[in-house]
C-alpha cells in the first residue's frame, strides 16, 4: 500500500501500480464506511455486504509488497542486509503515521465518540492496545485476540510481522546454500495448512498467515517475471489467469469459503493483474505524477481512514447534521473528502513524522 521511493527490484516506479493502490484503497475506504455506519445501500454498490467481499483488496496489497521485496531478499540472502536496517527501513516508513493516528483513536474512541454515542465503537480501546499498535504488533504476533483500535491497521501488523518471518527463512535458506525460493514456498504451504485446520498460534493466527501467504506469493511472481519476461502476445496467455481466478472466485461465492476465494485472487487473478500492469503500455498509460501523488497517498488514507469515519459519526450526532449515511452520494463524498485529507498528510504530515523517526532510529 506505502508507495516505495525506490528503485523497484522489477523496474522503474511504476503509475500503474500507484494507480491500483489508490483503486484499491479507494475502494476499501467505502467498504469500511458501509461497515462503520451499518448501512445498505439500495440504489448503488454494497461494498460491504454485496456479492463481492471488497474486503479481499487488502489481499492485493499483500501481494504487491512482496513482489517488490525481491530486491531486499536477495540482498538478505547474499548477506549483503542485516534485520536492523532492513527492519527498521519498514518501520520508519509505516509506523510513524500509525503511531500517531493510534493514539488520536485512542482518546476519540475512549471519550469523545463514548460522551456522544453512548458506547465505544466496537469496544473500549485499553492501553495495551495502544502501546501494541504504536509497535505494529496489533494482531499476529503474541496476542491472540487483535485489538480494537483503528481495526484496519491488523494489515500493517500482518505485514510488518510476515516482513520478519521472510527475513529469516531468506537468511538461513543463504546460510544454508540454498535456493529462499523453496523456503518460501513451504512457508505458503504451511500457512495453507494451518488455515485448513483454523489454528490460532503465536505468530501463527489467522491474519498473519495471511500475510506470510500473499506477500511470498507477491515474491514468487517477482522472481518469475525477472527470469521470464512477459513480451507481446505473452500477454494474452496472462488473461486465462485472471478469468480462472475470478471464475473460482465466484464459484466459491458461499461466505463459508472466503478461503478459496482469497487463494483463486492471490495466486491466480492478482498476479495477472500485476503482470498486465507492469507492462510497458500500462506505464506509458499511468505515467502522470498524479499517479504517484494517489499512489502515497492511498497508505495515509488507508491509515486515517476509520477514524475519520467515526468521527463523522460523532460530528452527525453532536451538531445534528441529519446526514443519511443511506444515501450513495454521501457515501461517495465522504470517500472523497477522506481521500482529500489523505493527500494532505501523505504531501504535509506523514515527511515531518517520517524525519522525527529517522532521527530517532540513527540515535539507535
Amino acid at each position: 500500500m506505502k508507495a516505495d521511493k525506490e528503485t523497484r527490484a522489477t523496474g522503474t516506479r511504476n503509475g500503474a501500480i500507484d494507480f491500483l493502490r489508490f483503486a484499491a484503497s479507494f475502494i476499501l475506504v467505502l467498504h469500511h464506511y458501509q461497515q462503520a455506519h451499518n448501512v445498505f445501500i439500495d440504489n448503488g454498490i454494497n461494498f460491504y455486504s454485496g456479492h463481492f467481499y471488497w474486503g479481499l483488496l487488502v489481499d492485493l496489497f499483500f501481494v504487491i509488497s512482496g513482489f517488490f521485496l525481491l530486491g531486499s531478499a536477495e540482498k538478505i540472502h547474499d548477506g549483503q542486509l542485516g534485520f536492523k536496517k532492513y527492519y527498521l527501513h519498514r518501520c520508519v516508513r509505516l509506523l510513524p503515521l500509525v503511531g500517531v493516528t493510534a493514539i488520536v483513536y485512542y482518546f476519540v474512541n475512549n471519550y469523545v465518540y463514548f460522551n456522544i454515542m453512548g458506547e465505544y465503537c466496537k469496544a473500549k480501546s485499553t492501553g495495551s492496545e495502544l502501546i501494541l499498535s504504536i509497535l505494529g504488533m496489533q494482531v499476529g504476533w503474541a496476542n491472540l485476540e487483535g485489538s480494537h483500535l483503528n481495526p484496519p491497521m491488523w494489515y500493517i501488523s500482518a505485514l510488518l510481522i510476515a516482513f520478519v518471518v521472510l527475513y529469516l527463512i531468506v537468511s538461513v535458506s543463504g546460510k544454508l546454500k540454498f535456493s529462499y525460493i523453496y523456503a518460501v514456498i513451504g512457508l505458503i504451504l504451511i500457512s495453507m495448512m494451518g488455515d485448513l485446520f483454523g489454528l490460532n498460534l503465536p505468530f501463527f493466527q489467522t491474519d498473519a498467515r495471511r500475510a506470510y501467504i500473499d506477500v511470498s506469493a507477491g515474491l514468487l511472481l517477482a522472481v518469475i517475471l525477472k527470469k521470464h519476461k512477459v513480451k507481446g502476445l505473452g500477454y494474452l496467455a496472462v488473461l486465462p489467469l485472471a478469468v480462472s481466478g475470478a471464475a473460482l472466485y465466484l464459484v466459491a461465492r458461499d461466505a463459508e469459503r472466503q478461503l478459496f476465494q482469497q487463494y483463486a485472487l492471490v495466486f491466480l487473478f492478482y498476479p495477472a493483474v500485476l503482470i498486465l500492469f507492469t507492462s510497458e503500455t500500462a506505464k506509458k498509460i499511468f505515467s502522470g505524477k498524479i499517479w504517484t501523488v494517489l499512489g502515497g497517498a492511498s497508505f495515509d488514507t488507508y491509515v486515517l481512514h476509520y477514524l475519520l469515519l467515526i468521527l463523522e459519526r460523532c460530528a452527525n450526532k453532536y451538531f445534528s447534521l441529519g446526514l443519511n449515511f443511506e444515501h450513495w452520494y454521501i457515501e461517495y463524498l465522504t470517500a472523497i473528502m477522506i481521500f482529500g485529507i489523505g493527500i494532505l498528510c501523505y504531501l504535509f504530515v506523514e515527511p515531518k513524522l517520517k524525519k522525527i523517526a529517522e532521527k530517532a532510529v540513527n540515535i539507535i
